[in-house]
C-alpha cells in the first residue's frame, strides 16, 4: 500500500479514537504510519543505498515483481507484536503502538490478500529463517534501474 493510503487510513481511525485516547491518539497515528520504517531498512540492506526516493522506487519495483518475493518486514511480524504486548504491562503506551501496528498490518494483509500475495511476506522472524533458505528473496534491481531519473 502507499504511504498516502496509510496516512489517510490512520488519520480516519485516529479521529474515531480521539475521544477515547485523547492526546495519546498521536502515538497511535505515528505508529500506524512509521511501522513502514522496516521497508526502508529492507531497502538499505538489500540495495546498499540510503535515498528515501530510491526506497520508494525499490518498493514499486518489488510490487511489480511480487511473484518473485518472499520478504521479511521485521516490524510487521508477530514477534514484534508480542514484544510490544509484553512491554505494555510496563507502560500502556506500548499497547497503543501495538494497536497502530495491528491496524496497519490488517490493511496490508487485506491488500496482499486482494492481490493473491498474502504469503509473499513472512509473518514471523522464525518463519522467515526457516523458509527463506528454500524460497525467493527480494529481487535486486539491475544497476541500470538506478540510472533512470523519475
Amino acid at each position: 500500500m502507499t504511504l498516502r493510503a496509510h496516512i489517510i487510513q490512520s488519520l480516519v481511525i485516529s479521529v474515531v479514537l480521539f475521544p477515547f485516547l485523547g492526546v495519546d491518539t498521536v502515538i497511535f497515528f505515528v505508529s500506524a504510519v512509521l511501522i513502514d520504517i522496516d521497508h526502508y531498512l529492507d531497502y538499505v540492506f538489500i540495495c546498499r543505498r540510503f535515498s528515501v526516493r530510491g526506497m520508494f522506487r525499490f518498493h514499486d519495483f518489488i510490487a511489480k515483481n511480487i511473484k518473485l518475493v518472499y520478504g521479511l518486514s521485521i516490524f510487521h511480524t508477530v514477534d514484534v507484536f508480542l514484544i510490544l504486548f509484553v512491554f505494555g504491562f510496563w507502560n500502556y503506551r506500548f499497547w497503543i503502538v501495538l494497536c497502530g501496528f495491528l491496524v496497519h498490518f490488517i490493511f496490508d494483509c487485506y491488500n496482499l490478500y486482494k492481490r493473491n500475495y498474502i504469503f509473499s511476506r513472512a509473518f514471523s522472524i522464525f518463519e522467515y529463517i526457516l523458509k527463506s533458505k528454500n524460497s525467493k528473496a527480494y529481487p535486486i534491481p539491475p544497476e541500470a534501474f538506478w540510472d533512470v531519473k523519475k
